[in-house]
């Protein structure tokens, strides 16, 4: 997988080298599940889903799929890569659940969310618009953070 993830980070287009990478991690993560990725490979992992999220529905989309269930590893996957701007607001996103505990289980996290979301949906609206102006390239993070640990993905 190294000489995959070198390989990808050699490529020219930042775009298509996260998507090469996060390619190999989605496959190792299908094959032999989340728990089996190493600390650098799970910081891909959860930036990946929250990108992908962010950008098919904010954090509502987020929090209703699998992505929501990683809350508290993307907020130390934003932390790692030193994404200052996206950790606020995810924190903040995560401040509103008592307790700062997301649930794990989807339909549990899916029914606190929507009785959060129908008293703070302007809020959670902010923290999505904020999410859209920061202009932190995530992506640009992630492969800088890829660059500096390269053995960390086995």
């Amino acid at each position: 997988m190294n000489m995959e993830i070198q390989a990808a980070l050699d490529v020219a287009d930042e775009t298509d080298s996260f998507l090469q990478i996060t390619d190999v991690i989605f496959d190792k993560e299908a094959d032999q599940g989340y728990e089996s990725l190493s600390l650098a490979e799970k910081v891909v992992f959860c930036i990946d889903h929250l990108l992908r999220e962010m950008e098919n529905g904010g954090f509502v989309q987020f929090i209703h799929h699998d992505a929501g269930a990683k809350a508290e590893d993307t907020l130390l996957a934003l932390e790692t890569i030193k994404a200052k701007e996206s950790y606020g607001l995810l924190n903040r996103l995560v401040d509103f659940f008592e307790n700062r505990h997301v649930p794990t289980d989807e339909d549990e996290r899916i029914e606190m969310f929507d009785h959060i979301e129908s008293e703070r949906a302007d809020d959670i609206a902010e923290l999505d618009d904020r999410f859209y102006d920061a202009g932190e390239n995530l992506v640009e993070l992630t492969l800088k953070f890829v660059a500096k640990n390269l053995k960390e993905f086995r």
